[in-house]
């Protein structure tokens, strides 16, 4: 029983594999028959392609090369320096059968595969005179200001080039790192503490000096800035981060390294305006 139960599986499969070949090859005939069916396309392609002839109209082929003139026009125009470009009398002579499109005359332009007996054949001359367009001014892009030149320590009275040396070996070479250093950052190089302190006091005049104009930058303002805060430039505010600043500022005054009338308060919004106010400062100076 077991035996005759295979043999009924065996015929099944059979079947199956049979059905599954004649799909397989009803498959392979088509793909061949597809094939040519290419080969038949790709064959009168080609010779519609060696027969092909472009009609067009007169006024087309003129707008069509006005565009592209224009287009040279425009793009001699957007770039940011002076191009000259000269386009004399355009001449154009062409070879083609004058022809007739919906009641309209045509220029059929042959292909290089075709043959057209000569006598059918037109000499068309095309005489443009290109006409300028209106002069639009390209204005020049403009260009960043350089930033104005650190003061050296020589300005100050009193600093001579033989000082102005020694404090420049120090890492001391503008009136701004200076004006951030401390008295003792002087005598420890062999300065007295009286010079010391007028040379530093003379930087951070010099320096805060720098800030005026400031909205809500005040003389207290701007020595909290140039003391506690190194900064030395409007450019330097400028890019400063306002939450950062105040942090500095404000532990500054806490600590009293920085001397301030009895009952002042510095604010978060303070810090911001002056930043803000610096940032427009340095962007009105920069693009004027």
């Amino acid at each position: 029983m077991s035996d005759l139960s295979n043999l009924e599986d065996l015929q099944k499969m059979l079947k199956t594999l049979r059905e599954e070949n004649e799909m397989l090859r009803q498959r392979v005939a088509r793909i061949a028959e597809l094939e040519k069916e290419n080969e038949v396309l790709k064959s009168r392609i080609a010779e519609i392609s060696k027969g092909f002839t472009l009609t067009v109209e007169p006024a087309t082929l003129i707008k069509a090369i006005q565009s592209d003139l224009l287009k040279v026009d425009e793009f001699a125009l957007k770039q940011e320096r002076s191009t000259t470009y000269v386009v004399s009398d355009l001449n154009i002579q062409l070879k083609a059968v004058v022809t007739q499109k919906d009641d309209r005359v045509a220029l059929a332009l042959p292909s290089r595969g075709e043959e057209i007996r000569p006598e059918l054949l037109s000499t068309i001359n095309i005489s443009m005179k290109p006409i300028p367009l209106p002069y639009r001014e390209v204005k020049p892009q403009p260009q960043p200001q350089p930033q104005p030149k650190p003061r050296p320590v020589e300005v100050i009275e009193g600093i001579g080039t033989k000082l102005g040396s020694i404090l420049r070996d120090k890492g001391l070479r503008t009136v701004g790192d200076l004006a951030r250093a401390s008295t003792k950052d002087l005598v420890a190089i062999g300065i007295d503490e009286k010079s010391a302190s007028k040379f530093i006091g003379m930087a951070r005049l010099m320096t805060m000096s720098e800030f005026a104009g400031l909205e809500g930058v005040d003389e207290q303002a701007a020595e909290l800035l140039v003391i506690a805060g190194k900064i030395d430039s409007r450019e330097m505010l400028a890019k400063s981060d306002p939450q950062e600043l105040f942090n500095i500022l404000d532990n500054a005054i806490k600590e009293r390294r920085v001397k301030v009338p009895r009952g002042y308060r510095l604010s978060i919004d303070d810090v911001k305006r002056w930043i803000e106010s610096a940032r427009k400062s340095v962007t009105i100076t920069s693009s004027s």
